[in-house]
């Protein structure tokens, strides 16, 4: 898991999701088979992300996930 300071953001993988929780306390989250290249990732790759004040970004396979992605409608 890992937090962003200043943005107070959780950032959390499993073998088939990410996820995010707010500030607020609201909870959401995406899997990993809605993004080819998650979804062909090995768990190593994926568990290599980094975490901004605007999203998620997994340097070893080109892939961004915005936190405003979490919250459209699915």
């Amino acid at each position: 898991m890992e937090t962003q300071e200043g943005c107070r953001v959780k950032v959390w993988i499993d073998d088939t999701n990410v996820y995010h929780l707010t500030k607020e306390g609201k909870e959401r989250y995406l899997p990993f088979s809605k993004y080819e290249r998650l979804a062909k990732a090995t768990s190593k790759q994926r568990a290599a992300y980094k975490v901004s004040a605007f999203g998620i970004r997994w340097e070893a396979i080109d892939e961004d996930l915005s936190f405003a992605g979490f919250w459209h409608e699915r």
